[in-house]
C-alpha cells in the first residue's frame, strides 16, 4: 500500500511533538480553557490548569464529573442535550458564546470539537472575551457619544483619513451642501464630494470656471490650513477651517457666517448710503465715477451734474424740518427716476445732489437733461395740504475717456465751480469752463491777502455825502468800505467783499465799519454838526446774525452817539431772500432800539409794497440804473416818478443814488425828489477829508428835515 507523503509528514510531526513533550505543556499552559470529554459518557477526561484554577478543583476531582456538573451556572439537562445532539451532527465543530454568572460576569467564546480516535473524545475550548468585549463596548459607547456630540454641533464637521477619504461627518455638514449630500458616505474621496457639488452648480464662485476653482480648492485643502470664506449658490456663506491630523488626515469645521456677511453688507451699504433719501452718499464717489469710464464707447463722456436746491432753507424755516425732509426725499425720487440703470444719483450735502451719467458728448443733449431736472424740481410738492415750491441750480462737468487718472479728481471740483456760477444766475444750468478754476485760484489768493490786510489794518471806511438839493446842505454820509491795497491802490468793496464773506472775514469787517461809522458821527458832533447821519450797508448774511442788534448797540454806546443817526441800509433783494423770515426779527429789534432802516438799490429787487411796511423802511434809495440819463429817457422818468409817488404816499423818504449831471438832478427835483447822492456832489472820501468838504459849503446845520420820513426822525415803529 502506497503511503501519502503529506499524511506521513503530519504523523511524524505529531510524534515529534509527543516525543519532545510539547503538546502536554501547550495543553496545560494555554490561556484558553480546555476540557476533554469522553464522547460516549460525556464525563470529563482531562482539563488544563486555567480550568482547574477557575473551578477550584484538581484533576482527580474533575474526572469524577460530567461537564454539566462542572458548569453549575448552566442547566444540566440543557448541557447534556446539547452535547448528545452535537454527537449526532455530521459537523465536527461548532462555536457558541456563553455567559457565566460567577463573582463577576464572564463572557466565553466556546469551540466544541469532536475528535475521532481509538477512543472518541469531545474537546471543549473556551476563550475569555470579557475584557475584549468590554473594551469594544466602551469603544462603541465612546464612538456613539462622539457621533452624538458631532451631530449636535451647529457647525459642519468632517474628518478625512490619510487617503483623503471621508471617515465621518455630521448632519450639519450635509445640510450646508444639499446638492452633494447624497454622496457624503464614509470612504468617498473629498475631491469627489467637490465634483458632485460642481455638477449641481453648488459653488457660486466656481460657475463658469469649474476646473480652476477645483484646483485652487484642493490646493487650499491639502496645503494651506488658513480659513476659507466660501459663498454657495443659495446665498449661504461658510467659513472653512481645516487642519492636518496626527495620522496625516484632515479635520475641518464649516461655520455658517451668512448672518455676519449680511450685517457686513448692511454696514457697507449704510456707509455709502444717505439714510434719509436712500441715495448713495459722497463716500467713494470719485472711484465709482472713474469706474464708469471702463468700456465707455467713443463719442460718449461721463457727465457730472452738481445740483443745489433753491429756496430750500425757506421751506425749513417756514414749514419745519419734517417738510424739508419730505422735499429732499421727493427730489431724490425725481433724480432716481431720471437716471438709467448703470448711472447713479447721490446726496452729497444738506440740499446738494450729484447725478453721474454716461451720455453722448453733445452739449445740447447734456443741457436738455439738466434743464429737464430743473423743470421737474420746480414743480409743486404737496405736503400736509400745502404746495411747496423750490427750484434747482446745476453745475455741469464732463469727464472724457482721454483724461488721465490724475485729472479725474478735478471733475467734482469742476462741477462745484460750475454750480457756483449757476447759483449766481439762479435756476440755471452752467457748464464748467477753464476760466472758472483760474478765477477760484485768484480768489483764493485774494482771500489770503485779505487776511493779511486785516492784520495790517489796510481797511478803512470812506464816506460819500448825501445832499438836500433844496437847501444846498449835506444831510448825511454813506459809509463805504475801502481796501488800501499796497500795489493796486484803493479798492472798493465790490472787488473783494464776496471773497471776504466766503473766507469768513465779514465779522471783522462789519465790526470795523460799525466802529468807523460811529467814530464819524462823534467827530461830526464835535465839529458842531450833530444832525448829520451816517448809513452803513447790511448784507443778507449780516442780517442773519442773531448778535447784530447787540453789536450795533455796543458800537453806538462805545462812542456815545445817538442811535437814530446810524442808518441801516438793506438791499431790496434782501426782502425776497429765502431767509427773510429769519432776519425779520433782527430788523424789528434794530428799529425798536432806535436805529433807522433804509432800503438800498430800490427798483432792482421787485420788492412788494407790503414788504416795505413789514420792515418799517424809513427811506428808499432809488438805484442808479433809474437815474442815469433820466433827463432824456421818458420811460425812466415814468418809472422813477411812480416810485417817488408811491414812497410819498406811504410817508417814506426818497433819495436818488448815482446822480452825476445837473440835468439828472433838475429832472429829479421836478419829480419831487430833492435828496441825492452821487459824483455830482462828491465821491466817497476818508474821514479826515469830511471837515474840508463840509467847510466848502455843504454844512447841514439848521437844515429842514421835512424831506426825510417822520419814521426816520423818530427811529421807532
Amino acid at each position: 500500500m502506497q503511503i501519502d507523503p503529506d499524511q506521513n509528514a503530519e504523523l511524524m510531526a505529531m510524534q515529534q511533538l509527543i516525543g519532545r513533550d510539547i503538546l502536554l505543556p501547550l495543553f496545560e499552559n494555554s490561556s484558553s480553557f480546555i476540557i476533554v470529554l469522553d464522547a460516549a459518557t460525556l464525563r470529563i477526561v482531562a482539563a488544563n490548569r486555567p480550568v482547574r484554577d477557575m473551578l477550584g478543583l484538581n484533576m482527580r476531582g474533575l474526572q469524577r464529573l460530567y461537564l454539566s456538573d462542572a458548569l453549575p451556572d448552566l442547566p444540566p439537562g440543557r448541557v447534556n442535550r446539547f452535547l448528545q445532539r452535537f454527537n449526532g451532527l455530521r459537523r465536527p465543530r461548532v462555536r457558541l458564546r456563553l455567559a457565566l454568572r460567577r463573582r463577576q460576569d464572564m463572557i466565553l467564546d466556546v469551540d466544541i470539537m469532536r475528535m475521532a480516535g481509538r477512543v472518541p473524545s469531545i474537546v471543549v475550548q473556551a476563550q475569555d472575551m470579557t475584557n475584549t468585549l468590554n473594551a469594544l463596548r466602551q469603544a462603541d459607547n465612546a464612538e456613539a457619544r462622539l457621533t452624538t456630540a458631532i451631530d449636535a454641533l451647529s457647525d459642519g464637521f468632517a474628518l478625512f483619513d490619510a487617503a483623503d477619504r471621508l471617515v465621518i461627518c455630521n448632519d450639519t455638514f450635509r445640510t450646508f451642501y444639499p446638492a452633494s449630500a447624497a454622496v457624503m458616505q464614509p470612504g468617498i474621496l473629498f475631491v469627489d464630494i467637490l465634483r458632485a457639488g460642481l455638477q449641481k452648480g453648488q459653488y457660486a464662485a466656481a460657475i463658469g470656471k469649474e476646473a480652476a476653482w477645483l484646483h485652487d480648492r484642493m490646493d487650499r485643502h491639502l496645503n494651506n490650513p488658513g480659513a476659507i470664506e466660501q459663498k454657495l449658490s443659495n446665498g449661504r456663506w461658510l467659513r472653512i477651517v481645516e487642519r492636518r491630523t496626527v495620522d496625516d488626515g484632515r479635520v475641518g469645521l464649516w461655520v455658517d457666517i451668512t448672518t455676519l456677511k449680511e450685517q457686513q453688507d448692511a454696514l457697507r451699504r449704510l456707509a455709502v448710503t444717505d439714510e434719509l433719501t436712500g441715495l448713495r452718499n459722497r463716500r467713494n464717489l470719485l472711484e465709482d465715477i472713474s469706474l464708469l469710464l471702463d468700456g465707455l464707447p467713443p463719442q460718449r463722456s461721463v457727465v457730472v451734474f452738481h445740483l443745489d436746491l433753491d429756496r430750500f432753507k425757506a421751506v425749513n424755516d417756514v414749514y419745519g424740518h419734517l417738510a424739508g425732509d419730505h422735499v429732499l426725499k421727493h427730489c431724490a425720487a425725481v433724480l432716481e427716476s431720471a437716471v438709467p440703470p448703470g448711472d447713479f444719483a447721490a446726496r452729497v450735502g444738506g440740499d446738494e445732489f450729484i447725478v453721474v451719467r454716461r451720455m453722448p458728448s453733445d452739449q445740447a443733449q447734456i443741457n436738455d437733461f439738466a434743464n429737464e431736472i430743473i423743470k421737474r424740481m420746480m414743480e409743486p410738492i404737496s405736503y400736509a395740504g400745502q404746495c411747496l415750491h423750490i427750484g434747482a441750480s446745476v453745475g455741469v462737468a464732463l469727464l472724457d475717456v482721454g483724461i488721465g487718472m490724475g485729472a479725474r479728481g478735478t471733475v467734482l471740483t469742476a462741477a462745484d465751480l460750475a454750480l457756483y456760477e449757476a447759483k449766481k444766475l439762479g435756476g440755471m444750468a452752467v457748464f464748467y469752463e477753464t476760466g472758472m478754476l483760474d478765477d477760484v485760484m485768484a480768489q483764493n489768493a485774494l482771500a489770503r491777502e485779505l487776511q493779511t490786510a486785516l492784520e495790517r489794518h489796510e481797511f478803512e471806511a470812506y464816506f460819500q455825502p448825501q445832499i438836500d438839493v433844496a437847501r444846498g446842505s449835506c444831510i448825511g454820509f454813506e459809509a463805504l468800505l475801502r481796501w488800501k491795497h499796497p500795489r493796486r491802490g484803493v479798492l472798493s468793496a465790490g472787488v473783494f467783499l464776496a471773497i471776504a464773506q466766503r473766507a469768513g472775514l465779514t465779522d471783522a469787517l462789519d465790526t470795523l465799519m460799525m466802529d468807523e461809522a460811529c467814530q464819524c458821527l462823534r467827530l461830526l458832533a464835535e465839529q458842531g454838526r450833530p444832525d448829520i447821519s451816517v448809513s452803513i450797508n447790511m448784507s443778507t448774511a449780516q442780517l442773519s446774525d442773531p448778535r447784530l442788534p447787540q453789536r450795533l448797540e455796543s458800537a453806538v454806546d462805545k462812542h456815545g452817539v445817538p442811535r437814530n443817526l446810524l442808518h441801516i441800509e438793506l438791499l431790496e433783494s434782501t426782502l425776497l431772500d429765502e431767509r427773510t423770515a429769519y432776519f425779520l426779527t433782527n430788523v424789528q429789534a434794530m428799529v425798536a432800539a432806535g436805529f433807522v432802516v433804509e432800503l438800498d438799490d430800490f427798483g432792482t429787487g421787485h420788492a412788494a409794497i407790503a414788504a416795505l411796511r413789514k420792515f418799517r423802511v424809513s427811506r428808499i434809495k432809488i438805484d442808479r440804473s433809474f437815474i442815469r440819463f433820466i433827463d432824456t429817457d421818458e420811460e425812466l422818468q415814468k418809472l422813477t416818478g411812480a416810485m417817488i409817488s408811491m414812497a410819498n404816499s406811504l410817508d417814506i423818504g426818497v433819495l436818488a443814488e448815482g446822480v452825476e449831471t445837473q440835468g439828472e438832478q433838475d429832472c429829479l427835483c421836478r419829480m419831487g425828489c430833492t435828496l441825492s447822492q452821487g459824483w455830482l456832489y462828491g465821491k466817497a472820501m476818508p474821514l479826515r477829508s469830511l471837515d474840508q468838504f463840509l467847510f466848502a459849503g455843504h454844512d447841514a446845520a439848521g437844515q429842514d428835515r421835512s424831506s426825510v420820513s417822520p419814521n426816520a426822525i423818530r427811529g421807532v415803529i
